[in-house]
């Protein structure tokens, strides 16, 4: 098996991105939502700043590119994406824990006492013998997505080191605030790269990469209602929040997130405020189609201009909003990147599973702006939990999955 990425230095590399607190914040308007994601970012591109010909920058906003330049012409050029946030979920500093050659039995986690077991996550079974990097049970790990910006900088590293490994222009862009709208993506100049095609690493277990997800919309339903006394309400009162239940009322009830899996798309009432005299409800609207996302909508639109009819038409109002799209029409154009997904994989000894994403990732938004972008594992497991982990071998094969794909390039540009 390949061996090209040293397990303890990229270890080191993630567990230092770790100690950077990158939580973004929902209620900012700002881009990056916290400052700490320019620390993150300033700190990565000090790893490249004593290389000649490596070139570097870090926008107002965060967006951080590094790019190392092609070594030979006619050559694939291929982007590299990690986010630099880290999910609201939970808020407090990392306090990584290292188990080595791990036996197969239960983890106490030592920050919060919690018990991380076999019995409830099956999946460490899959990972005895292997050094894993957990919690200590008080916050998020943060290989969401700080194990794919470890992956990326290590390949990089790697290829500096070895100049004889030809390749095209490689770049590493890291991106603020995936978590809370996948806003650094909707920012990013993508025609600035000039690129063939990206890579992220925003994803699952070893082997799995996405080969599709699901538009993804909100609809926002504003309504107004009129105040009274109770004592004399009749006729008078006219209740917002009463209509606004209205609406989740006459959604199909089997159409929730609690109810569906695999393909089935959803609507999900998510938010409910206000009082009586003003309401607002927030809706996530989810579908793997075209055709049934913008059908979901239209229902939506209907339900609204039935309530307007009952109610009056000032009283009711919808703002519909497009989140990201679906990334499977553009890969299917480009069967090729999917391809040597799988070949990578495969040459590397690693067992090919396609996913079918009930989510987005920074790729569902840059690939319609022209960049098919495909998202890959970076090994992690209970993504957004206290009981995050990564099992470092994990780590080390999804940074030899970017060479393997930078050579598989060069071996298509030859042929």
């Amino acid at each position: 098996m390949k061996k090209r990425i040293d397990s303890d230095k990229i270890t080191k590399t993630f567990l230092e991105y770790t100690l950077i607190n990158t939580t973004s914040v929902p209620t900012s308007q700002n881009l990056p939502s916290s400052e700490n994601q320019f620390k993150l970012a300033q700190h990565v591109v000090s790893q490249f700043a004593h290389h000649a010909g490596v070139s570097v920058e870090i926008k107002d906003n965060a967006i951080t590119t590094i790019t190392l330049p092609a070594t030979i012409s006619n050559a694939p050029s291929i982007v590299f994406f990690g986010h630099l946030d880290t999910a609201p979920d939970h808020t407090g500093d990392t306090h990584a824990v290292r188990v080595n050659h791990y036996d197969g039995k239960a983890i106490v986690l030592p920050g919060s006492g919690e018990v991380f077991s076999p019995e409830n996550h099956p999946e460490l079974l899959d990972y005895v013998g292997q050094d894993l990097i957990t919690t200590d049970g008080t916050s998020l790990l943060g290989a969401d997505d700080k194990a794919a910006i470890a992956a990326g900088a290590e390949a990089l590293q790697y290829l500096i080191a070895h100049p004889e490994v030809p390749h095209g222009d490689i770049r590493l862009v890291l991106l603020p605030d995936e978590e809370i709208g996948i806003r650094g993506a909707k920012a990013l100049d993508v025609a600035e790269l000039n690129a063939d095609f990206g890579i992220c690493l925003d994803c699952c277990g070893v082997g799995e990469y996405v080969v599709e997800n699901w538009y993804a919309g909100s609809a926002q339903i504003t309504v107004k209602g009129t105040t009274a006394h109770p004592m004399s309400a009749k006729g008078k009162l006219v209740n917002a929040l009463c209509i606004a239940t209205e609406v989740i009322t006459a959604l199909p009830p089997k159409e929730r997130p609690e109810h569906t899996e695999g393909r089935e798309g959803y609507y999900w009432p998510h938010k409910l405020s206000g009082d009586t005299a003003s309401a607002t409800l927030d809706i996530a609207i989810r579908d793997f189609e075209i055709d049934g996302y913008q059908q979901r909508k239209a229902t939506l639109q209907a339900i609204v201009a039935d309530l307007k009819q009952r109610w009056g038409e000032e009283r009711v109002s919808i703002t519909l909003n497009d989140i990201y799209d679906n990334v499977k029409p553009s890969l299917d154009r480009s069967p090729e990147i999917l391809e040597n997904v799988k070949r990578a994989m495969h040459n590397l000894g690693i067992t090919p599973k396609p996913l079918i994403m009930r989510g987005g990732y920074d790729g569902s938004v840059i690939t319609p702006k022209g960049l098919p972008t495909i998202n890959i594992f970076t090994g992690a497991h209970n993504f957004h939990s206290t009981k995050e982990f990564l099992p470092v071998e994990s780590l080390r094969l999804a940074s030899e999955m970017l060479l393997e794909m930078v050579e598989l390039s060069i071996s298509e540009a030859r042929a």
